[in-house]
């Protein structure tokens, strides 16, 4: 038995079961799973060795799993914009390249 109140959202523009998942949908899931499993491991890293590069490391895997967090909310609920779309991603890949960089020079 289907609710009423369910039917309205079932026949949003919001939730559109014919549309498949397109190709960069699916590379950016796979890039999102890809960053948490680095981050898990950079993490696991840090905690044995005590090294600053490796929580900075750590920071940019997060960051890039959120950036994949963001785009994909924007396209499926969001819709903020293609401009707000691509300066939020443009900054958080700065930010991202920075702690890289960090992570490089940085002595311990």
């Amino acid at each position: 038995m289907m609710l009423p109140h369910i039917l309205p959202l079932l026949t949003s523009e919001l939730v559109n079961f014919d549309q498949q998942f397109e190709t960069e949908e699916l590379l950016d899931v796979a890039i999102g799973i890809f960053a948490l499993v680095l981050l898990a491991l950079s993490v696991s890293a840090y905690r044995k060795t005590h090294l600053r590069r490796l929580l900075i490391v750590s920071l940019a895997f997060l960051l890039f799993a959120v950036d994949v967090v963001i785009r994909q909310l924007d396209v499926l609920v969001f819709t903020l914009g293609f401009q707000t779309d691509q300066v939020i991603s443009t900054a958080v890949e700065f930010v991202i390249l920075l702690l890289f960089f960090l992570a490089v020079v940085i002595k311990d």
